[in-house]
């Protein structure tokens, strides 16, 4: 016999054997079902047990980097504060002005006070002295008074804001009302825009007045100043818009202080060229640990500003609420200022949180994991 054929024989048994233990296994599967080392049978529970993290020493630095757009700011009405005419125009449509510059004059017109009307003397009989003409009229009577002349008043307006003067809504000597939108100014200015989420506000609790502008293939990185954030950057964009002209990122326009995000604005310097529209995107330092601090992910803690809780493991694997102080935050890990020292394991999850490994584990369908 060659060898090559006592080889496929050894290789057709090899695969049956094989063959014979898979179908035993699968045989004592059916009808025994599975157990444990100890003889129990295995049952899945869906379960994950805690995870722990160890606190570290490290420094943190608050960076928020925001992108957004550069917008050109909108223009700024200028009324008038009386009823009257346009009597002057100090600066013509096209014209750039400063703040504080003369715009126009409003000249209106004060009602003259009431003149009380003469009493009437009765008549002297005609041919009397004072009749020489003999037609019952008094020749020395005073002649009718003549209607008194109004007063008028001038009123200048200045230029609420630097910028380029727009089209006068009204002629020279045209009628203006009080409140009465003159003329418009299109500021030269620009601010950065961005949306900042709820949460990383308290990033910024510390009020930081500057962000660090970049835009890409434009201008080196500049400081953009006068930082606001919410309601009062929503009215530094938006103040006196065209009526009934929404800025993105409004209440009611997509996104806005009610919705994902809140508006984040600064002031773009007048030194930098930028163009309304250009993408950017700015960077905000909002603080730095004071060295080497003890740290734990912020998954950990429950609340981020000042106070928090964490779990603390103890010798016996039982975890403890313990309450600590908290400093700064990057998103991502968080200074624990004092109820914790480095080296004390906590849980990496609070318990309840949504990203929890448990959290996660109940809300897959039973049997997958």
């Amino acid at each position: 016999m060659s060898k090559t054929v006592v080889r496929r024989a050894l290789f057709k048994s090899f695969w049956a054997v094989i063959g014979l233990l898979i179908a035993v296994s699968l045989f004592k599967l059916a009808f025994t079902g599975s157990t444990q080392a100890d003889g129990a049978p295995l049952t899945p529970t869906g379960q994950i047990p805690p995870e722990e993290v160890v606190a570290e020493t490290g420094t943190i630095s608050n960076s928020l980097t925001i992108d957004g757009t550069i917008v050109i700011d909108k223009p700024v009405s200028a009324t008038s504060s009386v009823t009257g005419v346009l009597a002057h125009r100090f600066a013509e449509s096209g014209t750039k002005v400063e703040k504080g510059d003369k715009l126009f004059q409003v000249r209106a017109e004060e009602q003259p006070a009431e003149v009380a009307e003469p009493v009437e003397e009765p008549a002297d009989e005609p041919g009397s002295v004072d009749d020489a003409r003999g037609d019952g009229d008094r020749d020395d009577a005073p002649a009718e008074p003549s209607p008194p002349k109004p007063v008028y008043h001038w009123y200048t307006v200045v230029a609420p804001a630097t910028g380029i003067v727009g089209n006068y809504a009204v002629d020279m000597l045209g009628e203006v009302a009080e409140d009465g939108v003159v003329v418009s100014i299109r500021p030269t200015t620009f601010h950065a825009v961005g949306a900042i989420s709820p949460l990383d506000r308290y990033r910024l609790a510390g009020n930081p007045e500057k962000a660090t502008v970049t835009i890409e293939g434009g201008p080196k990185p500049f400081a953009c100043t006068d930082l606001r954030i919410g309601d009062a950057a929503t009215e530094t964009i938006t103040n006196d818009a065209p009526e009934g002209e929404m800025m993105e990122g409004e209440p009611g326009g997509g996104e806005g202080e009610s919705g994902a995000g809140a508006r984040i604005t600064c002031l773009v310097p007048r030194k930098v060229t930028v163009f309304d529209g250009l993408t950017m995107s700015m960077v905000i330092d909002a603080g730095k640990s004071d060295g080497d601090v003890v740290t734990i992910p912020v998954t950990a803690v429950t609340g981020l500003v000042r106070d928090g809780s964490v779990w603390v493991v103890g010798e016996d694997g039982t975890p403890t609420e313990q309450p600590v102080k908290l400093g700064v935050t990057d998103g991502k890990v968080v200074e624990v200022t004092s109820g914790l020292e480095a080296g004390d394991s906590v849980l990496r999850y609070v318990p309840g949180a949504k990203d929890s490994p448990e959290e996660m584990a109940g809300a897959m369908p039973e049997g997958e994991m």
